[in-house]
């Protein structure tokens, strides 16, 4: 049976979906989830029990990976709201153009597969 991805990588029935063109070309890493998580927002910055449950993962997952992604640029902390940290996608990160760039392609191959 075929799972229709839509073009934010989610399927029709759940949030988050293991279809997400990513996750097929670099695992289901607690990384990569959050990173999709926040791609698939990147007008709004997130919690992290926002990041947990678009991404799939435990917000334990979220705490531990956070600050690798920020010191590498990918993400950024936003502000604070109710003395919890937002987090947002870095738009302005060449690697994060990057990894848009192989989940679109990853994306139109998978849309390929399933014709």
């Amino acid at each position: 049976m075929s799972t229709e991805i839509k073009r934010d990588g989610r399927d029709n029935d759940e949030q988050y979906s293991g279809n997400e063109p990513l996750v097929h070309v670099f695992g289901a890493s607690g990384k990569v989830k959050i990173i999709w998580a926040l791609l698939s927002e990147r007008d709004r910055d997130l919690n992290v029990s926002d990041i947990a449950d678009i991404g799939d993962v435990a917000r334990s997952t979220v705490y531990e990976n956070i600050d690798d992604l920020c010191e590498m640029g990918v993400v950024v902390k936003t502000r604070e709201v109710g003395g919890g940290p937002m987090y947002q996608i870095n738009t302005e990160n060449e690697m994060v153009d990057h990894i848009s760039e192989v989940r679109d392609l990853a994306l139109e191959r998978l849309l390929e597969l399933e014709k």
